[in-house]
């Protein structure tokens, strides 16, 4: 008994295994992680230095120069590029995919602790930021004080920076949480001078008094009989009326404390950003995934705790001002959507061209087992769904059926002949192009799989395109060779003649297939009776086409996408104040919210240490906005419309300097600035700035570009003072 008619005749064992992976599939369908895209942005760290009180051309010569060059020596380094400005050095290295995030964190910190010695000593320890779509905020947080309530956001910030952040942090899904909007409480100690001269104390003596009384020492341990104890000396204070009793100096008139010359109250540090939630100023949370984490797991898990910490803090206000949820249940939505059409006219095509309803309920049958099998192997292998990803299932829908047709084809020539038993016809019709359906699926998946090694962006976003397709394929096989044959017999009778709707659709088929046979037949004789002159207008066919119609048609990495996020990075006037700024970001919001369907505003100013996601190493005349629309069904303008709108809008508000309004996913990468990113290089920074500002006005005289400017500028005031070296010298 052959291989095919053994498991036809007991098929309790295949239908057991295709049901056991149909249940796997079933689970990795509920299982299987969303996400927008696959993580597609090259290993990049950057590292912040902040010199206070340096203007940029000394960060750049001090700092940024010494730090680029040796950050520059590290292996599989694709490309570095720095920023300078005042009081900050940002230096950015991107790696080639070869190199792992944590790999290339660890040679940057070696390269660092390489050059510490040749930095000024005024500087703040470097920061080292690992950037990926990790540290890209998959929900923001709005904290603001509730109506009538007396909390102020310094008292929001310290909550949220303590136990909210924590319970945050508890969520299996969230990887990490950052807060942002200035608003840090902090002891502040103002300093009298009449009072020091009163007590003839300077200021090194209150600084040095400070450091030493307000610590704990470790001792060392005291070892006894009886056991063994820890000793420290305790000095730290743990409230600023504690730290009023601080002795400052001794003198003969007796002790003077800090509180003798100076002032001691809780305050908060002088602010450096700030953070506008929906147009209210208030106090940012980033919600993160994890480096492989999940986008929508991160955000349930967030929405699920929000009731909660609601009721625990009714005194605060907690609003969503950023959020990828919708967009990805969108475009899930609509792929899954599609998935079901594509199923569905396929379905009805086979009927139309094949006349046959047998034929067409087992194609049907075959289906949803292959597509359960593919998810199956997928989510054991740790795929996860998204765009990519959906895109090579729904692919696969016309190339699922192809095995089937051929099968249950051949099986139906065997019962037309009606030679054999019911069970040898079916078993010698699968047989017969076992091989050959074999050889037909092994072509395409080789054809497939030097994509998964072809290097690089290319590699990295159609790998899972490439994967899912071949594992589509191969469960389609499998289903065809055994699900098929054995629900063969029981659908396909012999001696089953057509019905009305089979006879009258296999008419309209078959002149409709004669139709396109006769056309095909004709063109052929005719391009071998011309082969020469078909030959050479093909070719001439395809020099044209590439001469003529591709410029026209242009292209893209990728097509663009109407994703409902728009994104806007602006700065003002160098010399703004961060009251300034605020005021200009204000009138942007007023700009924003006068638009069609806008639903979340999330706005910031500045940065802080050690906060990636909100944006590092910017001043305080620097900000970002995210803008969340409905999606597109809901509104009449596109986004590039509405983009276009806002950028009217923004022209007229005085103090900004620009604003450049992008859709999210405008690049294929986010360490992509722009579609099209301009770099001039010179030695001299004046020329340079010059040469920057007309390439930039012939690029928005050139057409076709909606915003153009510069990374720096030169326009930042500065007040110098020169010493006069011989007087000082007296």
């Amino acid at each position: 008994m052959k291989v095919v008619e053994r498991y036809i005749r007991k098929p309790h064992l295949v239908l057991s295994f295709v049901v056991l992976l149909s249940v796997v599939g079933v689970i990795g369908y509920k299982k299987m992680p969303f996400n927008l895209f696959p993580d597609t942005d090259r290993p990049q760290i950057s590292v912040v230095t902040v010199m206070p009180g340096a203007a940029a051309s000394d960060v750049e010569t001090d700092i940024t120069r010494i730090i680029e060059k040796e950050v520059s020596t590290i292996d599989l380094v694709r490309k570095v590029t720095s920023t300078s400005k005042d009081e900050v050095s940002v230096v950015s290295a991107e790696f080639e995919y070869d190199k792992g995030l944590d790999a290339a964190a660890t040679d940057v910190a070696n390269a660092l602790s390489k050059v510490g010695a040749r930095l000024p000593p005024a500087i703040r320890p470097p920061q080292i930021f690992k950037i990926s779509q990790a540290t890209q905020p998959t929900m923001t947080l709005a904290l603001s004080p509730a109506p009538g309530s007396s909390a102020d956001l310094r008292k929001i910030r310290e909550l949220a920076d303590n136990p909210i952040k924590e319970a945050l942090l508890r969520v299996p899904d969230i990887a990490n949480v950052e807060v942002f909007g200035a608003h840090q409480p902090e002891v502040q100690v103002t300093v009298d001078p009449d009072r020091l001269n009163r007590f003839a104390v300077s200021l090194p003596d209150v600084m040095g008094a400070l450091s030493a009384q307000n610590q704990n020492i470790p001792q060392g341990l005291v070892l006894r009989r009886d056991g063994q104890y820890l000793f420290k000396t305790e000095g730290a204070v743990k409230n600023p009326d504690e730290l009023k009793g601080v002795v400052v100096a001794r003198r003969d008139t007796g002790t003077v404390h800090l509180r003798d010359v100076a002032d001691v109250e809780a305050g908060v540090q002088e602010p450096q950003s700030a953070y506008h939630g929906n147009g209210l100023e208030a106090i940012g949370i980033n919600i993160l995934r994890g480096q492989n984490g999940h986008t929508l797991d991160a955000i349930h898990g967030a929405e699920q705790l929000l009731p909660k910490l609601r009721a625990l803090y009714p005194f605060i206000r907690f609003d969503v001002s950023y959020t990828q949820k919708e967009l990805i249940d969108l475009s899930v939505t609509n792929m899954l959507d599609a998935l079901r059409d594509a199923i569905l006219i396929t379905v009805v095509v086979i009927f139309l061209f094949l006349g046959n309803l047998r034929t067409m309920m087992l194609c049907a049958v075959s289906i949803p087992f292959t597509y359960l099998i593919t998810f199956a192997v997928m989510w054991l292998f740790g795929f996860e769904f998204h765009m990519v990803t959906l895109t090579g299932v729904i692919l696969a829908v016309g190339m699922l059926l192809d095995d089937a047709i051929v099968v249950i084809e051949n099986i139906e020539r065997h019962y037309r002949e009606g030679k054999k038993d019911l069970v040898e016809m079916v078993a010698g019709g699968t047989e017969e192009v076992m091989l050959a359906i074999f050889s037909g699926t092994y072509a395409t998946v080789v054809v497939l799989v030097p994509i998964i090694f072809i290097g690089g962006y290319v590699q990295t976003v159609l790998r899972p395109l490439s994967l899912s397709l071949c594992i589509a394929l191969i469960s389609s096989y499998v289903v065809s060779v055994t699900i098929i044959p054995i629900l063969a017999p029981f659908l396909l009778k012999r001696g089953h003649r057509p019905n009305r709707l089979e006879v009258l659709v296999s008419k309209g088929s078959d002149r409709f297939v004669h139709g396109i046979r006769d056309f095909f037949l004709g063109s052929l004789d005719t391009a071998l009776r011309h082969r020469f002159l078909f030959i050479a207008g093909a070719f001439l066919l395809l020099v044209a086409t590439n001469a003529f119609v591709k410029p026209l048609v242009g292209q893209d990495v990728q097509p663009p996408m109407d994703t409902g996020i728009i994104k806007i990075n602006f700065e003002a006037d160098a010399n703004s104040s961060l009251g300034q700024s605020d005021r200009i970001l204000t009138r942007m919001e007023e700009v924003i919210r006068k638009q069609e369907g806008v639903v979340y505003i999330s706005s910031t100013l500045g940065s802080e240490p050690s906060v990636v996601s909100f944006g590092s190493g910017k001043n305080p005349q620097q900000g970002t906005m995210t803008v969340n629309l409905v999606d597109r069904y809901h509104r009449k303008a596109t986004i590039w419309q509405e983009e276009e709108r806002l950028r009217e809008g923004f022209r007229t508000i005085p103090g900004l300097k620009f604003a450049d309004v992008f859709d999210y996913g405008a690049t294929a990468m986010s360490s992509i600035r722009a579609a099209v990113d301009v770099m001039v290089t010179g030695p001299d920074p004046q020329v340079l700035y010059g040469i920057g500002q007309e390439v930039k006005r012939r690029m928005e005289r050139a057409g076709g570009l909606s915003s153009v400017s510069l990374t720096w500028g030169n326009d930042k005031k500065e007040m110098i003072f020169v010493a006069d070296r011989e007087r000082c010298a007296y």
